[in-house]
């Protein structure tokens, strides 16, 4: 069993390290785990009925990696508690450690997506042995007052996931539409799973330190809060 699971990660597109590809780093390195610890989306489906759904994610680094520089992403998990997986990740360029991030996963049926309590089904997962420090830890994110209208997407098929709803890093691509730049930080909650068609109206909202976005259905209930920290200069 792989308690502590590396990966190496390039970006996608442009050699660039924008907040979705490091968002899209962490999901490979995620998926890659959770397959060797026999906890993967095929399992999970087949023997419980359910799915790993991403509730909230932090990540921050003290430097956005250079194209040309190898990337790691170095992923573990906590000890559950009865409604969520923690998993951590450090980010590790030519070797030095250049930042962390945190997820925090809730598994829920397959079909009528309400939140399973993890104490109902066996132990999946053993701790590391040897676990890295924690360094990220999530805080409260709270959207400033006023938001201003930053336009609207519709989900498109390429954007749905094995889960059937909108992927957790195109909701990050669509935010950065609204909220352009290169960030070392991002924070993002997922308040409503977005589905195949779905119009998603996009506010934004910046102050000295960030700049943030919010996605809203139709119905008017929120989809997604994020927030970019950590400007960089472009490259």
């Amino acid at each position: 069993m792989q308690e502590i699971l590396e990966v190496s990660c390039s970006p996608v597109h442009d050699g660039i390290w924008t907040p979705a590809e490091l968002m899209g780093a962490l999901e490979r390195a995620a998926t890659d785990h959770a397959d060797a610890l026999n906890i993967g989306h095929d399992r999970m489906v087949a023997d419980f009925g359910s799915l790993w759904m991403l509730v909230r994610s932090r990540l921050e680094l003290t430097r956005l990696p250079a194209a040309d520089e190898a990337l790691t992403v170095r992923t573990w998990l906590r000890s559950p508690t009865p409604v969520m997986s923690v998993r951590d990740y450090d980010f590790c360029a030519d070797g030095e450690v250049i930042g962390s991030a945190v997820h925090c996963w809730v598994l829920v049926n397959a079909e009528a997506r309400h939140m399973i309590d993890l104490r109902q089904i066996p132990a999946l997962w053993e701790l590391p042995v040897h676990a890295p420090e924690r360094k990220t830890r999530l805080r409260r994110l709270t959207l400033p007052e006023t938001m201003t209208a930053a336009g609207a997407v519709r989900v498109t098929d390429a954007e749905i996931d094995d889960n059937g709803h909108m992927n957790n890093v195109a909701y990050v691509r669509r935010a950065q539409e609204a909220a352009p730049g290169l960030f070392r930080g991002l924070e993002v909650v997922y308040d409503r799973e977005c589905f195949r068609g779905a119009l998603l109206t996009l506010e934004r909202a910046a102050d000295a330190d960030a700049q943030y976005v919010r996605g809203v259905l139709e119905s008017g209930e929120e989809s997604f809060r994020m927030r970019f920290f950590g400007a960089e200069a472009a490259q």
